[in-house]
């Protein structure tokens, strides 16, 4: 039998990152599963804000990416038992790949979701408005009246609003979900 070469060994050993879609609102039971197999994930999240009729908006993690995660994993004819496992996961629907071959994430990909990720342990999207942007509040007791735009307050959802009344500037405190381009 033939000896491996230290550069074909580490090759076999090397691992990447690999696209798998799962069941809606699934990703966590096949994370559990796949961590009790010793197969590392990758979920990236993202923070959303979520309104419910007579309830003040509430934020709430969700994944990135919905019904899919990554997972780091050997090539296919490195180790087969494993992605047999991953295939048969429950709510697993597909692994992502080009021609029934399961296609490796790029590195940078994956490092720049991470990096993204990495300050807050989810990310957070960015305010929907640049500041001097003319928004129109769309509900609450202000509803109908325009403005501008002028900036975040350190509040979570919460925005400050340039608005003329009576001929004055003032400034108000509003949801950013209750706003809209004008």
């Amino acid at each position: 039998m033939d000896q491996l070469t230290h550069g074909e060994a580490s090759e076999l050993l090397a691992t990447a990152w690999y696209v798998v879609q799962v069941k809606r609102f699934e990703e966590q039971r096949v994370i559990r599963f796949l961590r009790a197999k010793a197969i590392p994930t990758f979920l990236p999240l993202m923070e959303s804000h979520r309104r419910r009729r007579g309830i003040r908006p509430s934020s709430e993690l969700e994944p990135l990416f919905p019904g899919y995660l990554f997972v780091q994993m050997q090539a296919v004819d490195a180790d087969p038992a494993n992605w047999h496992v991953l295939r048969w996961t429950p709510g697993v629907r597909r692994i992502l790949g080009a021609e029934g071959y399961p296609a490796p994430m790029p590195l940078e990909a994956i490092d720049a979701i991470r990096s993204r990720v990495k300050e807050l342990g989810f990310v957070r999207p960015g305010v929907r408005f640049p500041v001097g942007a003319r928004v129109r509040i769309r509900s609450g007791p202000l509803a109908g009246l325009e403005g501008v735009f002028d900036g975040p307050m350190p509040r979570d959802g919460r925005v400050r609003v340039l608005l003329e009344l009576l001929g004055e500037v003032a400034r108000t405190e509003v949801d950013e979900l209750a706003l809209e381009s004008a």
